[in-house]
């Protein structure tokens, strides 16, 4: 979502693009995500501070965390950092850089998909959150009165009102819900993304489907070395291959402190006559339920590992019994779980930026879990710096340099 946005963005400025990616766009990350546009998104997935959480994450029995005991040795140093920029304060800072980031979020999306004709792939109908206790509830006041604070229209239902929303959910292990009104969901997001690249050729964009397995200097440009494919070369480069962009980088001598968390997802069928007509997610155990075109995709939270090891969804089994708490979900469409990687920094910003010390070389990736969200007004921001106009918000905060301090 990200690259082919940024692609766009250029192009519509006047540039010559080739978007490369080793698959057809919209196939990997980018395809696998619960589908929420979120504009109620600033405040940042930061790493629970709770000792009972802790010492759950530790037994690796929670249903939203989960981590392989083989990576744990490659995936510490990132969880520690991640840790430490978790504190409120940070947390705090993260989302305010956070609200001018997200400003247009929803519109830049409804822009782009009218104009590559599949504004029939989004549902303008909000996000549930559903609560199981009311410390939960009353530990999201604060986080409520914030958006609200900006203008965002939020609501807590009661169960009247829930049924009304969603009546096919059980309401009865549920002390209450939050209905974020303004977000818009997505029934196919690998085809939103296609639709999207389509919309690029249109504008006279090109797609190279190829692996880039390097990035090098070249007379005073960028060559992407390409397997079995001719090199490319160009007058500047955009790095925005999310989870794989940190090995690229680090072919060039640029450590960035990225770490990754994998998430599955598989797709049920409702029993009888059951349906969603919005994403709905468990606060207490991390997983989301969205009506999709195959069926209701259950996604799972994070998983820690490294990015190549074999995939271990028991997040999603464990998941399944508290699933079908709230919803009659069936058998599964698909034999075999999806498996995706979120490219994350321990701020949980990305960095939108030119490289340091690599000039004609920007970077555009580790959006988490707001690539899909954010991936329009991502891309516009990076174009508009390339192109010397100042970025479309304060790019201060979302500089690669802030990790110049380790």
């Amino acid at each position: 979502m990200v690259g082919v946005c940024t692609a766009i963005a250029l192009v519509r400025a006047g540039a010559d693009v080739v978007l490369v990616d080793r698959r057809a766009p919209g196939r990997e990350t980018s395809f696998g995500n619960a589908g929420v546009i979120q504009p109620e998104g600033v405040h940042p997935y930061m790493f629970p501070r709770s000792v009972t959480r802790l010492i759950g994450y530790a037994l690796n029995r929670r249903v939203e965390a989960h981590y392989q005991p083989s990576s744990l040795a490659h995936v510490a140093p990132f969880l520690w950092r991640y840790f430490r920029s978790s504190r409120p304060d940070r947390a705090r800072r993260t989302y305010e850089a956070n609200i001018t980031l997200f400003d247009g979020c929803v519109e830049a999306h409804g822009a782009l998909a009218e104009e590559a004709d599949a504004a029939h792939l989004l549902t303008k109908k909000g996000l549930l959150r559903v609560l199981r206790s009311e410390a939960a509830l009353r530990a999201l006041e604060g986080e409520l009165a914030d958006l609200r604070g900006l203008g965002m229209a939020v609501s807590t239902p009661d169960a009247k009102a829930l049924s009304e929303l969603e009546p096919h959910l059980n309401t009865d292990a549920l002390a209450g819900a939050v209905h974020y009104e303004e977000p818009w969901t997505c029934q196919d997001p690998g085809a939103l993304v296609s639709a999207y690249a389509a919309l690029l050729e249109s504008l006279g964009g090109r797609i190279v489907q190829a692996e880039v397995v390097g990035l090098s200097g070249a007379a005073g440009g960028w060559r992407a070395a390409l397997r079995d494919a001719p090199d490319l070369i160009a007058d500047r480069a955009v790095l925005a291959a999310g989870p794989w962009s940190k090995a690229l980088l680090e072919g060039l001598g640029l450590r960035l402190p990225m770490g990754i968390k994998r998430g599955y997802h598989r797709h049920h069928a409702p029993v009888g006559n059951a349906f969603l007509t919005r994403a709905v997610i468990d606060d207490a155990n991390g997983y989301v339920m969205a009506p999709m075109r195959r069926g209701i995709r259950l996604t799972s939270g994070a998983e820690f590992a490294r990015h190549d090891a074999p995939p271990t969804p028991v997040q999603l089994e464990r998941a399944m019994p508290r699933a079908r708490e709230l919803f009659a979900l069936g058998e599964a469409v698909e034999e075999t779980p999806w498996l995706g990687a979120r490219p994350v920094f321990p701020d949980m910003r990305p960095v939108m930026d030119e490289a340091p010390g690599l000039a004609g070389l920007w970077l555009n990736f580790g959006h988490g879990h707001q690539g899909f969200t954010l991936g329009p007004v991502a891309g516009d921001h990076l174009a508009r710096m390339m192109l010397g106009q100042g970025g479309r918000f304060d790019p201060a905060p979302f500089r690669a340099a802030r990790f110049a301090a380790g």
